[in-house]
């Protein structure tokens, strides 16, 4: 036998397929889940819960694999079987019913169709949403208020385990005002303005975004108590603030876009004012978690020049833009918070 052929042997037979296996799993759930967002069948069965025969015949739904198709949404727990019916668990019920305004479905969709691009954007480096142009995956994409709830929708589920965590992450007792730039429909600072009810609060988007803003806050109760400043963060100057978020929007852009909405922060901030970014950073050995790089590719396939960075990357543009302090910590979830304080 040559020499190391029996540890190399040893070493093959630990190596089991089971990861890869795993793997396939998930994607065989993605797809089922998605097949019952198609059919819109949280909705379907939210008032009325019924039997698998009853679903195969409103539904459409073949007879071989009808049973097998709802038992699979009970066990990954989208679906709840009582005396032979079936109606939405809590988090279908929540997020997977079009027509709640926390629906997540249309979400969904986009990014299957995105990600079956892949391969594409891969070999082309450009995104595969029709994207182009500093706005043109907000202002192209979604023109209707009803394509506006869908993205918003998607986000607040991105932004609220975040937007919860922040409340807690930073001294907020001295601060006064506070701008969320790219906010969208104010779903964070609510959150944030709920904990420190001292706080003025300020969103910072889109024109078109005002009228999607306006019924969320009223959805939450929250109506005057945060306000809107419309602009375009490229070509409009901040509001004047003590403390200027950046939640999940750096990653849109490219790093020279990075740098200039730093050095806006660094412009609208007094000296003593604070930048908090947070985004799902990538670890800086780019080896250790596989959530951001993959959430980095999921960018290049919706933006022209989006994707993640690293803690020390994102330091890096606040201090070219004057910051003198630059931190970060841990957030919630693959999140991770940067920040930047200006120099007394």
């Amino acid at each position: 036998m040559p020499k190391g052929a029996e540890g190399a042997g040893a070493e093959r037979a630990e190596v089991t397929a089971e990861p890869l296996l795993r793997m396939a799993a998930d994607f065989y759930k993605w797809r089922t889940v998605l097949f019952a967002v198609e059919l819109d069948l949280f909705t379907g069965l939210r008032d009325t819960p019924l039997t698998w025969e009853e679903v195969r015949d409103r539904f459409g739904v073949a007879d071989r694999g009808a049973r097998d198709f709802l038992d699979a949404l009970v066990a990954v727990g989208l679906l709840e079987r009582e005396a032979g019916r079936y109606r939405p668990a809590p988090l279908a019920a929540r997020f997977l019913t079009s027509d709640d305004g926390a629906y997540l479905g249309r979400f969904l969709e986009q990014a299957d169709a995105r990600w079956a691009r892949l391969g594409e954007g891969l070999l082309t480096g450009k995104p595969q949403n029709g994207a182009s142009g500093e706005a043109g995956m907000f202002a192209r994409q979604h023109r209707g208020i009803e394509a506006w709830r869908a993205y918003y929708g998607g986000m607040d589920a991105l932004n609220g385990p975040s937007g919860a965590a922040l409340a807690g992450a930073f001294d907020w007792a001295s601060v006064k005002r506070v701008t969320d730039v790219g906010g969208a429909r104010g779903n964070v600072l609510a959150q944030l303005v709920r904990a420190h009810p001292h706080l003025e609060a300020t969103v910072f988007d889109l024109p078109p975004v005002a009228d999607v803003f306006a019924e969320h806050m009223a959805a939450l109760g929250m109506t005057g108590r945060i306000g809107f400043h419309a602009g375009d963060f490229f070509r409009d100057p901040l509001p004047p603030s003590d403390v200027v978020v950046f939640g999940h929007v750096l990653h849109d852009w490219d790093p020279g876009q990075r740098r200039r909405l730093a050095a806006a922060a660094f412009e609208a901030l007094p000296p003593g004012g604070w930048a908090l970014v947070y985004d799902t950073m990538v670890d800086e050995e780019r080896r250790e978690k596989a959530a951001p790089l993959l959430v980095s590719l999921n960018m290049m396939l919706c933006t022209p020049g989006g994707g993640e960075y690293t803690p020390a990357e994102g330091a890096e543009w606040f201090r070219e833009a004057g910051f003198a302090e630059v931190e970060h910590r841990p957030l919630a979830g693959d999140d991770t918070l940067l920040i930047a304080r200006r120099a007394r």
